[in-house]
Parts: structure tokens; sequence; C-alpha cells
């Protein structure tokens, strides 16, 4: 992941992963601004790995969980992309929550990273997952 962090995101990085398109997930904003996103479980988070969520203020993010999975955040809703930049350029963390079955089975906080550019590699994976729809 450090080695992502230093050189940016470059679509070679990035599609040796497992990619997954989320066009189901949930954001919620507390009174506070701060934000939680929920996703569907797909692996375990290895314990020693550090997730990152990257973001340029536009529709998509990109959320790299580990070595093995990419998620594109498919259409972030325009309601809470005022909070987004602020949290990702003030280099916040986000609560990220896993669910199975509805349920949480794992949740962590995640460091953010302001990158131009990020809507058009986010478009780049969904053309490269083929469809736009979640694995």
């Amino acid at each position: 992941m450090e080695e992502v962090k230093k050189k940016g995101l470059t679509i070679e990085d990035l599609k040796k992963r497992h990619i997954c398109v989320l066009s189901y997930y949930d954001i919620l904003e507390n009174e506070d601004k701060e934000l939680m996103f929920t996703i569907k479980h797909e692996s375990p988070r290895p314990e020693d790995y550090s997730p990152a969520f990257y973001y340029d203020g536009g529709e998509h993010a990109i959320f790299i969980k580990d070595d093995e999975w990419v998620f594109v955040c498919d259409h972030i809703h325009p309601g809470v992309r005022g909070t987004a930049t602020k949290i990702v350029r003030n280099g916040e963390q986000i609560l990220f929550a896993e669910l199975l079955d509805g349920n949480i089975i794992d949740e962590y906080m995640v460091d953010t990273f302001w990158r131009d550019g990020v809507v058009i590699l986010a478009e780049e994976l969904i053309r490269l997952s083929g469809a736009g729809k979640e694995e």
C-alpha cells in the first residue's frame, strides 16, 4: 500500500487487483459531518494492511481495501460530496463497515487521500470490470 500511496494511483497498479464496482452501498453522515460507508463483505481484511480511500470531489471514489481488492464507489450522492471533499482534503479518516446478511461483520477507519483524476481512473476501472456491476 505504501508503494501506491507514494507513486500515486495508476491504472496499472489498480488493475492487478480484483475490481468490484459498488452500485449498491450506503453513505451515512452524522451531525458532526463524519461519514460511514457500508459495503458488502467480500473477503477478510488483513490485520496488517492499511486501506485507503481516494477522492477528487466528483461522482466516483476509489477504495483500496488490500493488495487483492479495489472498489469503485459508483455515483457518490451529491448531498455528501461536499462533506467527503472536506474530509479528504483535511486528510481525515472515514469509517467503513462491511455487511454480510445485513449484519456488520467488520468495521475500520480508512485513511483518505485527495488525488486529482480519480473519476477518470474510476471510469476506466468500471470499463475493465465489464459493465459496472458488483462482482
